[in-house]
């Protein structure tokens, strides 16, 4: 029971995007390697300049309506020892701002370790808790861009997880990470939250909620902007999330994910359709 929930969950955890955070409190059994590849489409009509709300077709006086991203993404996870486990994400991205700005190249990588500290399978009565920590190194596009691919900076990220197999069906996990980025890139902080249910022996379907905030105060357009700062601003992002997963012979699993940004927002695209696809063998 316990390898199948860690591989569902692990499959239905994947992120939608090469981003650090957003992860799982369990870990892959000692000795196992999980291997996953993700792609993922993003498309936004409109953006926030500040905290207002602009079609992208009025930012860039007509030259695009649409913002677009895609991104493919391929991660490592091994277990170490049995609270210990290593993981590495890399992958490629391209946006697409039509005639206004587009760009291509290797989107940040991100290398981490994860400790779990308190094992719900040891001690039943209390919840799975884990510690990951990450360094994110920068990719090869220019962040300091309408279409910029990222915050085009080196970094790292702390964070603490928690989760809990509530019954053999239902799982629920909760996130709060921390991210520091040189070249005055602002900190950030983030919360994910996640319920995954087994709906079937081989289907499981999963809901989640990740809020980001950097610090400071620069405005896109505002006071002290210029068109080098993007990756400074102070942005806010919220993401409501769906899944679908489906187990493939023990050790395999694939699963559709659906998000969109939801609520208000700063600085940041107002992406109303992300859709992604992903899959995950474990050695």
């Amino acid at each position: 029971m316990r390898i199948q929930a860690l591989i569902a969950t692990s499959v239905l955890a994947f992120p939608l995007t090469a981003l650090a955070e957003g992860d799982s409190p369990w870990l892959p059994i000692p000795g196992q390697l999980l291997l996953g590849v993700n792609h993922a489409h993003q498309s936004a009509k409109d953006a926030y300049i500040g905290d207002t709300k602009v079609s992208i077709s009025n930012i860039t006086s007509g030259a695009a309506s649409t913002f677009k991203r895609t991104t493919t993404s391929f991660s490592l996870n091994y277990g170490l020892s049995d609270a210990v486990s290593l993981d590495a994400t890399l992958g490629y991205g391209k946006v697409d701002a039509g005639a206004a700005d587009d760009d291509s190249g290797m989107l940040d990588s991100v290398v981490g370790a994860k400790w779990r500290v308190l094992d719900e399978f040891e001690a039943p009565m209390l919840p799975t808790v884990t510690l990951r920590a990450a360094l994110i190194i920068n990719g090869n596009y220019n962040g300091a861009r309408l279409a910029g691919l990222g915050n085009d900076a080196n970094g790292y990220e702390l964070a603490a997880i928690m989760g809990k197999q509530l019954t053999s069906e239902l799982a629920l996990w909760g996130e709060l990470g921390f991210q520091d980025r040189s070249s005055d890139v602002p900190s950030a902080t983030f919360v994910e939250l996640g319920a995954r249910y087994r709906v079937a022996p081989q289907w499981s379907t999963s809901i989640g909620y990740a809020a980001k905030r950097y610090a400071g105060s620069l405005d896109i357009g505002g006071t002290g902007f210029t068109a080098d700062r993007f990756q400074q601003v102070k942005e806010e992002r919220n993401v409501a999330k769906l899944s679908v997963g489906y187990a493939i012979a023990g050790n395999q699993g694939v699963a559709l994910n659906l998000a969109r940004v939801v609520g208000d927002g700063r600085n940041t695209n107002n992406d109303n359709q992300i859709i992604g696809v992903s899959y995950t063998y474990g050695l």
